[in-house]
């Protein structure tokens, strides 16, 4: 049994991008690992581009019979792998050669933490409107201390701050045990872009979480990656709302209530957004019209009070 099993979900990967990615990897200072790669189908040739790695066993090749969608594709690696450490590898993403062996360094100097989020570099290929969020994401992290620290405190914390940014990382950067992700459950698959949020929170209800300052790789940023176009297509939009009605049922005192105050300041946020997008001549996917609809059924007081204030600041 490896020590690490690297989760690799393809989805139309580019030559380049794919070997460049599957390089940081063979280049790691640790050995010890497989690398479980499940590609969906499509008419891209994935396993003609990666010819090459096949002739190392730790490379491993599944091809799904049906498309599973960006959380199924993660849930089927994780479902094939064996390691007690996993760690996510996007297509197009880049590891420094220490990724893994810092990774498992930390978790055998802390018992206590079950998901270390690794500093990482932004590499932009295109000029994206997204990237000012990234960049979001650069500034918060300023404020958070290296090390260990309690996870329901690091929940607490990203809660007034509305979940907003991901401040625990994009999955090629936050590494977790296997023991972990057993108890929370698999990714959620119906959520198109808000499902690592949404896995984060879960995993810092169980466990403490650790942030490495010191920055161990490259998540490149394009017009061709999922987020970009969820966040063009509207697609996710209203995923938060779905999050934050779990959270709310999972948690208890004082926690909660912190929940639902994010939750009323986040839909304000989210109404923003929707007249932004309206008013762009954007509008937004009609897959999360049930979350809105039954939200509003639920909650009418605050989403009407959210519209309100959203219109109010747009008029001043």
């Amino acid at each position: 049994m490896p020590k690490v099993s690297v989760l690799v979900p393809t989805y139309k990967p580019k030559e380049l991008h794919l070997s460049e990615s599957l390089e940081s990897l063979r280049g790691q200072t640790e050995t010890d690992w497989e690398c479980i790669i499940c590609d969906e189908p499509t008419d891209t040739d994935t396993h003609a581009l990666i010819l090459d790695y096949m002739v190392d066993e730790r490379f491993k090749f599944y091809k799904n019979e049906k498309c599973l969608g960006i959380g199924g594709n993660w849930n089927r690696c994780f479902q094939k792998s064996s390691g007690e450490v996993i760690a996510c590898l996007f297509q197009d993403d880049l590891w420094e050669p220490d990724y893994l062996e810092t990774a498992l360094k930390i978790f055998s100097e802390h018992q206590d933490v079950g998901l270390i989020s690794m500093h990482h570099k932004y590499q932009y290929d295109d000029d994206l409107w997204t990237k000012e969020g990234y960049e979001l994401v650069k500034e918060v992290q300023k404020e958070l201390m290296p090390g260990a620290q309690p996870g329901r405190e690091i929940l607490e914390w990203w809660l007034k701050r509305n979940m907003h940014p991901n401040i625990i990382g994009e999955p090629p950067f936050v590494v977790l045990r296997r023991e972990l992700m057993e108890k929370v459950g698999p990714f959620n698959e119906n959520m198109p872009q808000f499902l690592d949020v949404e896995y984060w929170l879960r995993c810092l209800q169980h466990t403490n979480w650790y942030y490495e300052k010191k920055s161990h790789g490259a998540f490149r940023v394009h017009g061709d990656a999922a987020s970009a176009k969820n966040n063009e297509s509207g697609e996710g939009l209203y995923d938060r709302l779905t999050v934050f009605e779990q959270l709310i049922k999972a948690l208890h005192g004082p926690l909660k209530k912190v929940a639902i105050k994010s939750r009323n300041r986040s839909v304000q946020d989210m109404i923003e957004k929707f007249l932004n997008r309206v008013k762009h001549g954007k509008g937004t996917s009609k897959k999360g019209s049930g979350q809105v609809v039954h939200f509003v059924l639920r909650h009418p007081i605050v989403v009407g009070v959210g519209f309100v204030k959203a219109l109010a600041k747009k008029l001043r």
